[in-house]
């Protein structure tokens, strides 16, 4: 639950958009999405990130982690 609450809001609607149950994708890849929590951070589109999460997704630098989880949950 402390994964959940260091969270930055863009990758939360990153993954809220792609239907991936984010408590399921902290358990399978803790290591992982700690990591995503910092690259989304530090991305320069972090501000605007979450007013077109459809169109940043292709632009995301956690897009290979997206899709994995995608993979694994579904």
């Amino acid at each position: 639950m402390s994964a959940q609450t260091t969270m930055p809001y863009p990758m939360r609607r990153m993954l809220e958009y792609l239907d991936i149950d984010i408590e399921r994708g902290i358990e399978l890849l803790p290591t992982e999405i700690q990591d995503s929590f910092r690259r989304c951070r530090r991305c320069d589109r972090f501000d605007t990130c979450d007013y077109n999460v459809e169109s940043r997704y292709f632009q995301c630098p956690n897009r290979e982690l997206l899709d994995r989880l995608e993979d694994l949950l579904n």
